[in-house]
């Protein structure tokens, strides 16, 4: 009997992933852990094994193709074995095996750039796409597995113009549209629903960073220090601070105030495929060096696709660091249903009253007005500031602690 592989379950909230790619074609002999597809989640992406040693008997997907949890992928057994009604799904969700681009494709006529399909070779989705945008999937090239067309040459078909009027003269306004990717869409909705749902506001303070610039040409001389970044200091500071401002490292939970016992910092990093925001938990127990270690493994592994959903919630507190790119000044947006978030902005120079000047480090607060008040809130801030400008290379036995 063949064995057919279901789309996995990569967290407990997921119900479907996308097939980013096939590593197989119809056909093809695999032997167990031999990689056969890509998956990806709004959190987190996923390379899914064979379980199986055979011939890979059906393709039911197409790259691009959005499949639910546990619904069939592919099925292998041995080489021409037919697949029972059991193996194979149902007409209504199922999708045959991608024809080659020989018998899928042949050219129009001279002076025509469309193809012609032969049988099926559209995906669904890219069927979807082009019945959207007004377009004929037939037009596209196709670049999908065995010679298939999929989203992304239905988008290249999608450059429109339109004809306006401007001071009695006609303009042509070119544009494509880009359909959102699916881990654009998450956070489009987490975003839009946590500014719906809850009453943030943003405090905005600054501190001396010459302790901390100071620290860090330190660092950079210390083997065991040298990886230290003026963030990590700043994640570090946070840890050591919130402990004492509970209501911001807590879940608004309905009528309940969840507040944690240790800080699961949250740290948002940019990859590629969008904003992910892995958990160091227990950060508030680890050395700067041991934080610093832990976040840089966790940002390469979101940016690398190999970080596991598990990592990617739970988090009591969130820090976003802007400051590399040089923004002064922004308002960053919860994390629900944390209450707090921390922006991080970049080292600006000041001039003191008496005409000397000091680097200014910005950094920006959104909390939940439901959880606390403007005070606390602003208590929190100053004390974050207060412990980063004490902040002084490390003692024996110790690791950025404020000077006493």
């Amino acid at each position: 009997m063949a064995n057919v592989t279901l789309m996995p379950q990569l967290g407990i909230s997921e119900e479907s992933a996308v097939l980013t790619q096939w590593h197989v074609s119809q056909g093809d002999g695999v032997k167990a852990r031999d990689k056969l597809f890509s998956i990806e989640t709004g959190k987190s992406s996923f390379d899914v094994e064979s379980e199986a040693e055979g011939t890979v008997l059906a393709l039911y997907a197409a790259e691009g193709d959005e499949v639910a949890v546990g619904s069939p992928v592919c099925a292998i057994g041995a080489k021409g074995e037919q697949l029972t009604v059991n193996e194979t799904p149902a007409p209504s969700g199922a999708y045959a095996s991608p024809p080659s681009k020989r018998e899928a494709y042949v050219p129009l006529p001279e002076g025509d750039g469309a193809v012609r399909r032969q049988g099926e070779g559209c995906s669904p989705r890219a069927k979807a796409l082009a019945e959207k945008m007004g377009v004929d999937p037939r037009s596209a090239t196709p670049t999908g597995p065995e010679g298939r067309v999929v989203e992304r040459d239905v988008r290249q078909l999608t450059v429109n113009s339109e004809q306006l009027t401007v001071r009695n003269e006609k303009v042509c306004v070119r544009y494509t549209d880009q359909p959102l990717s699916h881990i654009r869409r998450v956070i489009a909705k987490n975003m839009m629903a946590s500014l719906q749902n809850t009453a943030q506001l943003t405090h905005t303070a600054s501190f001396d960073a010459a302790n901390i610039l100071n620290c860090r040409k330190r660092f950079k001389e210390d083997p065991a220090m040298s990886g230290v970044t003026l963030g990590d200091m700043v994640l570090y500071a946070v840890c050591k601070t919130l402990p004492d401002f509970p209501a911001l490292n807590a879940h608004l939970l309905d009528d309940t105030l969840r507040v944690f016992a240790d800080v699961n910092l949250a740290v948002a990093v940019d990859t590629e495929r969008g904003l992910m925001v892995p958990v160091v938990f227990g950060a508030s127990g680890l050395t700067l060096a041991g934080l610093s270690e832990q976040v840089k493994t966790l940002a390469g592994q979101c940016k690398n696709g190999s970080i596991s959903s598990d990592k990617l919630s739970g988090g009591s507190f969130t820090v976003s660091n802007l400051g590399s790119f040089g923004i002064e000044s922004f308002t960053p947006i919860l994390n629900a249903p944390q209450t707090g978030i921390l922006g991080v902005n970049t080292i600006t120079y000041r001039v003191k009253a008496d005409g000397s000047s000091y680097p200014a480090m910005t950094l920006s607060l959104t909390y939940d007005h439901r959880a606390l008040d403007g005070a606390p809130a602003s208590r929190f801030l100053q004390a974050l500031c207060t412990y980063l400008e004490q902040f002084s290379f490390p003692a024996e036995g110790g690791e950025g602690e404020k000077e006493s």
